[in-house]
């Protein structure tokens, strides 16, 4: 039975987009914590019972939604540091951009908030988080190990970890309204960060 539904919740992906669609409305208008399946089942003009078809519960459904947001998210930060030479510079403005830019988005946050007790202990948001961190960074780190601008030791998956909970610290100090400035930031991440992952003294502010 468990599997029935499966395949058939895999198999209407442009009404579960629609449906993500709907929830997305949800959240705009109450915010995660009061959105319920009822809102969007309602949002989407459906029956609740015609919304578990396509997502077991609300927790599948939030997690598809953050992960659809953080995809759209490190697609617009690729495009955004695409024009900076160095390795160190795209490491540090890509820290920067994600960070500021899942600071003000509710669904990102909620997905890399690795304690919220609505997605299953948090370890699928985790697993998700990280798979979008591996994503987002992969194709830089090989670049700059080829180009000898990364330090050769150490597991790339420990680099992804890092540079996730990097990112997830800049969003928690932004989420409690630091004081710091951007240029702050990023003489922070040029001191504490840059030198454990890159080869050589980071370039100079501008």
């Amino acid at each position: 039975m468990g599997n029935v539904a499966l395949t058939a919740r895999a198999g209407a992906p442009g009404m579960r987009a629609e449906l993500l669609r709907a929830a997305d409305r949800c959240i705009q208008r109450h915010g995660i914590r009061k959105t319920t399946m009822d809102d969007i089942a309602r949002e989407a003009g459906m029956s609740r019972p015609s919304l578990y078809r396509h997502f077991a519960d609300r927790e599948e459904l939030l997690l598809a939604l953050s992960t659809a947001h953080a995809r759209a998210l490190t697609t617009r930060t690729l495009a955004a540091i695409a024009a900076y030479g160095s390795f160190s510079e795209r490491l540090v403005e890509g820290l920067l951009c994600l960070a500021e830019d899942g600071h003000r988005d509710e669904l990102i946050r909620f997905l890399v908030s690795r304690d919220d007790a609505e997605v299953r202990s948090g370890r699928q948001a985790t697993a998700a988080a990280a798979g979008l961190t591996a994503d987002f960074w992969d194709a830089f780190l090989t670049s700059a190990g080829r180009a000898s601008e990364m330090h050769a030791a150490g597991e790339r998956r420990e680099v992804h970890r890092w540079l996730g909970i990097v990112s997830a610290l800049l969003m928690s100090l932004m989420d409690q309204g630091s004081a710091r400035t951007r240029d702050e930031y990023r003489d922070l991440l040029h001191t504490f960060v840059v030198p454990g992952i890159t080869c050589g003294p980071p370039p100079l502010p501008a």
